[in-house]
């Protein structure tokens, strides 16, 4: 009698089995670093805004951000966007690159909804770069570089709320 070699069936369908949960178990390592930087990224321009408005309050000038979509980039500034501001981290000139950092490595600072420039009056207001109060509610949309995932940051007209979304 001749034997026949091959899989049974049980042998094969153990083997899809185990072939399907290594592929669920890689699939989100591959995806969760550009999320989580995403993540990191609007939280970060989210606490900048947040520090730009506080600074307004605190010293009774304006304090702004000028965004820069095509470098990827941003600077808080104080009056004006001649004179940075401070980080208070480094106590360096407020700049922020995401070309640059390795936490915000592809990440794209895709668009602004107003005029690249947002600033806050000494009450707290938001304006836009325009010197004109906010309307409508402000967007600063970043996405990752594949354009898979994306977030927006928000700041609520009038109050100047932010919130990412």
């Amino acid at each position: 009698m001749e034997k026949i070699k091959g899989f049974t069936l049980i042998e094969l369908v153990m083997l899809m089995v185990i072939i399907g949960i290594l592929a669920l178990v890689a699939m989100p390592k591959a995806t969760t670093g550009s999320v989580v930087r995403l993540e990191a990224s609007c939280q970060k321009i989210a606490n900048d805004l947040r520090y730009a408005q506080e600074m307004s309050l605190a010293q009774q000038v304006r304090f702004g951000i000028s965004f820069d979509p095509v470098n990827e980039a941003y600077f808080v500034y104080r009056v004006n966007t001649g004179t940075k501001a401070r980080d208070p981290q480094t106590r360096n000139d407020f700049d922020v690159s995401f070309a640059t950092l390795n936490e915000f490595k592809g990440i794209d600072l895709v668009s602004t909804s107003f005029s690249d420039k947002m600033e806050f009056d000494s009450t707290g207001a938001p304006y836009d770069g325009n010197g004109v109060v906010l309307s409508s509610q402000g967007v600063v949309t970043l996405q990752t570089m594949d354009g898979v995932y994306s977030r927006t940051v928000r700041i609520e007209a009038k109050t100047g709320k932010v919130s990412v979304q």
